[in-house]
């Protein structure tokens, strides 16, 4: 049982590491072991020599982690299983977390960020997050000595879609698969606008209550918050505001969709004789996937408690905590799918734990069963055997 997790973290691992230097190979194999078990992503605690100190072995992960790149990898390896099953209508949600340390002072490029579960501005960093089929292929950290928001969000959607699948539509162009869903941060007509010129992407976004559309029946102009519950065919304005831009027509559907709530408000290119209005909503609402993976990488892997000074070894560090969530969800859905001698004996002693400590089926529960199941190569005492206590 667990070598069939270990292999399968070793050999996606392969492509990843595999044009680095030895010892670069054998730290980024050390520090994943150890993040992918219960270790956390604190260097000093994923040391595996029992004969050199902690605090020699962090020094080490962290000079290699600072010399290389991981991320491209990362997500290649992840996106290689994730394209396999996306279908034309799959949904791809992109948008912002924040990784909140208002304690941290020395470590490079920290900025202001809004911290979601506490409700309030604090120090830290912020990152772009996009999830294919519930799965977290993308957790890349806003360098905002480079770029703006929007110019990382562009740069993003502009890679990925380059690697959808695409289907020859009649009039001889082509259309990426998936349907890109956005919450309201993303409101933006240049932005529908690209998806739909540049990019070709059918997409659901959610607008701000101030939005302004012109009605294509009435020419009529009202803001989205004065607009009953329905549906409504709409222009944009240009970008400058100074005239309709009626060369692209969207869906507007507004709906009441929990009675104690403002309504709704979205924005979409699907077609309404193929998506009711319910549909809309549902698929929209399906984007709190990724949401729920922004909050299982912080809870299960610790992301918020990564503690380095250089930039590059925090980026590193988060994009092999990504591999590590990917992995974990890779074999979540593999438990549901395949039925070999190995799934079972997993599914065994699955369920085993669960019933043990009274949880439920689902990938949360899953990840604490292999981290519990994953040991560290050594079992360290509470100082290696060459290294003097420091109270005697």
């Amino acid at each position: 049982m667990q070598k069939y997790i270990t292999d399968t973290l070793r050999n996606n691992l392969k492509s990843v590491i595999r044009e680095l230097s030895v010892p670069q190979q054998k730290a980024v194999s050390e520090v994943t072991r150890g993040l992918m078990g219960s270790s956390g992503p604190i260097l000093r605690h994923l040391s595996q020599n029992a004969d050199i100190s902690a605090k020699k072995q962090a020094e080490k992960y962290s000079h290699h982690l600072g010399n290389i790149d991981l991320l491209a990898g990362v997500e290649a390896v992840i996106l290689r299983h994730t394209l396999a099953d996306i279908k034309r209508y799959s949904i791809i949600a992109y948008d912002l977390s924040d990784i909140a340390k208002e304690s941290a002072q020395k470590m490079e490029r920290l900025s202001r960020v809004f911290d979601g579960s506490k409700r309030r501005t604090t120090t830290g960093y912020t990152f772009h997050g996009v999830g294919i089929n519930q799965m977290l292929v993308k957790a890349q950290i806003h360098d905002g000595d480079k770029c703006f928001l929007p110019q990382v969000r562009r740069q993003i959607l502009t890679e990925l879609i380059g690697k959808l699948p695409k289907q020859k539509l009649s009039d001889g162009t082509t259309k990426p698969h998936g349907v890109g869903v956005f919450d309201r941060g993303n409101d933006c007509k240049q932005f529908f606008a690209d998806l739909r010129s540049v990019f070709n992407l059918d997409f659901i976004a959610r607008l701000k209550t101030n939005r302004q559309v012109v009605d294509t029946k009435t020419g009529g102009v009202s803001k989205v918050s004065e607009l009953k519950p329905g549906q409504y065919e709409v222009y944009l304005f240009a970008r400058n505001n100074n005239k309709v831009d009626t060369n692209m027509t969207y869906r507007l559907v507004i709906s009441q969709h929990l009675y104690d709530k403002e309504p709704i408000r979205l924005l979409t290119t699907l077609p309404k004789k193929r998506f009711s209005q319910a549909q809309i909503v549902r698929i929209y609402l399906e984007r709190w996937g990724v949401e729920n993976s922004f909050k299982r990488i912080k809870q299960k892997f610790q992301l918020e408690k990564i503690r380095v000074l250089q930039f590059s070894v925090f980026h590193n560090l988060v994009a092999l905590t990504l591999f590590c969530m990917a992995i974990s969800t890779l074999i979540f859905q593999r438990l549901q799918k395949a039925n070999t001698d190995l799934i079972a004996g997993l599914i065994l002693h699955y369920k085993l734990f669960i019933k043990r400590w009274s949880l439920s089926v689902n990938l949360d529960s899953f990840i604490s069963f292999i981290q519990l199941n994953i040991p560290p190569l050594i079992t360290r005492q509470k100082h290696p055997p060459n290294q003097l206590p420091l109270i005697l």
